[in-house]
């Protein structure tokens, strides 16, 4: 009797419902699928793999500790399955719930209908906040609480013997439209400990002051989001260990604190996704369905998606995340606030741009997150962020800048934030000839921003203003955050979570 513990986006021992429940019962097989098909969609990146590999080694060396390798098996996720219930006695299958892509949706309902087939029950765990078949956001927060602070699942000490692993016949390298080239980001795979034990010790002391600071960001924010996103490290152990150092080390507690909340905010945004799978593809307020798609233009996507705008901090930004993978949350939603309003692009090919630049892509927060920067949920404020403002004031002496735009390098400070605005002498003083060596603008800014405006208020304006306010409404119900009461019933949330649980069964 063999239960097989199908791993995804959970590559951990620790907290690892699953492996913890099938090693309380018996013999374990640990699976990882390489899916090929997968690595075809337009959101994943050599980048995410070279990650995720990496990730695997170490867990395979984690559960060879144990006893038992880590299968890792290349090939359809229900053929693999198939397979493997054909050679072992398999009695049930265990794995984390995922919130993934339109792809692994489909993909978990295909393998579902399988394990009927073969009368083979799939136990799905929660690894995060989220819950299935949720109708509405009113108990979510005390449903969240209650998960979140909840007791931790213990590592196996020891897992029997049953076959050897199995690694690809040869290296898996996903081939890629978009030529990323592997990033720093994507070889700190092994870094976990100390990424998590600087950060505590003494990084989080500056975390609120610098998060939105591009040149200080790099050091100050945790850098914890890649291992979130393939689950090396547990959200919910994160956020238990987060408040034993608010408590335990109060030169660090504000900072810390700050970083609490922004924790707090990740299973928030999943939850949409996993409510909504269409998501990813449909504009979350559906009077926003058309907005922009007519009006694509493919060369101000191409100057946004490489950093050639013209504005130097956008640029900047856009390049250090092509080169590291990485960027801090301004810079991100500065990013995609550009794109859809100053150079009014569809939010969809913004989104897969950068979900495949992410080494720490996490679908649950990547969508909703543009889709609330791009202004098409109608329940979020319109922030469309002045580039010029942002590069004064959160680069003021240019040093993000002139690192990863070094053709400004000898630009002084007064004109290094519009240098459009050099004429054309100290531009040959400087060394930058705007349209020879560093672009001009590809939109007038204030023109843009107002155009911007009007599109978006005409879009409300066109349609019937009742079904427009039903299906805001609806929005409101399904998605948006609730103030968590100051007195609530713990029974009463503890009743909503098993009413959820029984209806994912």
């Amino acid at each position: 009797m063999i239960s097989l513990v199908w791993f995804k986006r959970d590559l951990r021992l620790d907290d690892h419902g699953p492996l913890a429940e099938a090693a309380r019962q018996g013999a374990v097989l640990p699976m990882y699928i390489i899916e090929p098909d997968y690595w075809q969609q337009p959101d994943t990146s050599v980048r995410q793999w070279l990650f995720i590999e990496q990730s695997l080694q170490l867990l395979d060396q984690q559960l060879t500790a144990l006893g038992q390798p880590l299968l890792v098996i290349k090939g359809p996720a229900t053929q693999v399955i198939r397979q493997l219930c054909q050679e072992f006695p398999i009695t049930q299958v265990l794995s984390h719930e995922e919130t993934g892509n339109l792809w692994t949706f489909q993909r978990d309902l295909a393998v579902k209908h399988l394990l009927k087939e073969l009368a083979i029950p799939w136990r799905q765990y929660q690894q995060h906040a989220v819950f299935r078949a949720l109708k509405d956001r009113d108990l979510w927060a005390e449903q969240a609480d209650l998960y979140l602070s909840g007791a931790l699942y213990q590592k196996p000490a020891a897992l029997p013997f049953i076959c050897h692993g199995r690694q690809p016949l040869q290296p898996f390298r996903p081939h890629r439209a978009l030529d990323l080239s592997p990033c720093s980001s994507a070889q700190t795979a092994f870094a976990l400990p100390d990424t998590v034990q600087s950060f505590f010790n003494y990084r989080a002391k500056d975390y609120s002051r610098h998060i939105s600071l591009p040149d200080k960001a790099q050091h100050s924010s945790s850098r914890l989001s890649p291992y979130l996103a393939y689950g090396q490290l547990s959200l919910r152990a994160l956020q238990q260990q987060t408040l034993r150092n608010i408590k335990q080390q109060p030169a660090l507690s504000f900072g810390l604190s700050s970083f609490y909340s922004r924790l707090r905010w990740h299973c928030h945004f999943i939850q949409k996704l996993e409510s909504d799978p269409l998501i990813e593809t449909e504009a979350l307020h559906p009077g926003y369905a058309r907005l922009r798609k007519q009006d694509f233009n493919t060369d101000w996507f191409w100057a946004w998606a490489h950093g050639y705008t013209g504005y130097p901090l956008i640029d900047a930004c856009m390049r250090s995340l092509l080169a590291t993978g990485w960027l801090h949350f301004r810079a991100r939603a500065m990013l995609v606030a550009f794109a859809c309003y100053h150079l009014w692009l569809d939010w969809r090919p913004v989104a897969l741009h950068l979900a495949q630049c992410f080494v720490d892509y996490e679908p649950g927060i990547h969508y909703p997150q543009i889709q609330m920067q791009a202004g098409t949920t109608d329940i979020n404020p319109n922030r469309i962020y002045n580039p010029v403002l942002q590069s004064q004031q959160k680069d003021p002496q240019g040093q993000f800048i002139r690192r990863w735009c070094p053709e400004l390098r000898l630009l002084p400070d007064s004109w290094l934030h519009q240098p459009w605005l050099m004429p054309l002498s100290l531009q040959r003083q400087y060394g930058c000839v705007l349209g020879r060596d560093y672009p001009m603008p590809v939109v007038d800014l204030q023109q843009a921003m107002r155009l911007a405006k009007q599109r978006l208020t005409e879009c409300k304006q066109q349609q019937d203003p009742q079904w427009w306010r039903e299906q805001k409404r609806q929005v409101v119900q399904r998605h948006a955050s609730r103030k968590r009461p100051s007195r609530r019933s713990a029974k009463a949330a503890s009743s909503a979570v098993q009413l959820s649980l029984d209806l994912n069964e």
